[in-house]
């Protein structure tokens, strides 16, 4: 799918965590169609035009064809730490803004991520989350404007700067259970 140069978005795909829960690292775990988690993120993403994709995985975990990896070594730290990490790489990169897609849900559909960016252009709101049956999820759109607040938030993470933002972020309807479903542990895929 092209991608509107008038509104260029990359995304950042956090996968650096342990997967303790899941008993191995989310981004290398299959899913039930044999699709690695990045992989099915990575795919989904393209297709909705987001580029580059920067993917922040731990060591010996491999990166999708035409990604940027960047590797997190500290599976123990703050997801905020891998949101920087992906960031740095798209500072000098002419963006609008940028998707903030965490591993653990890897079955948000691309209609869902395209009613993220339609919501981002439309109502130029600085951070756009969807929203299902009432409930914020992800992936996350966050405009340039608020990424220094997102390289420099004390505690809390990206949680605390869309917090921040009240009322200024929006949030969008959408039809995919996908953007809750948060996969933790290995009966969560079923």
């Amino acid at each position: 799918m092209a991608r509107a140069t008038t509104f260029p978005v990359g995304a950042v795909v956090m996968g650096a965590g342990a997967g303790k829960r899941y008993g191995e690292p989310k981004a290398g775990a299959l899913l039930p169609d044999g699709r690695r988690f990045v992989d099915a993120i990575c795919a989904t993403a393209g297709d909705a035009g987001l580029a580059p994709i920067v993917c922040v995985l731990p060591p010996g975990i491999a990166t999708p064809a035409g990604t940027i990896k960047v590797e997190n070594a500290n599976a123990e730290g703050e997801q905020v730490v891998s949101l920087r990490l992906g960031l740095a790489q798209l500072a000098n990169v002419p963006l609008v803004g940028v998707v903030v897609w965490p591993v653990d849900h890897p079955f948000v559909t691309l209609e869902a991520v395209l009613a993220i960016l339609d919501g981002a252009r439309r109502t130029e709101a600085p951070i756009v989350a969807p929203e299902f049956e009432g409930e914020r999820g992800h992936p996350v759109y966050f405009h340039r404007d608020t990424w220094r607040e997102l390289m420099t938030v004390a505690s809390g993470g990206a949680r605390e700067v869309v917090r921040a933002y009240g009322e200024r972020a929006a949030r969008v309807t959408v039809h995919d259970r996908g953007v809750l479903r948060d996969v933790d542990t290995r009966g969560d895929i079923g």
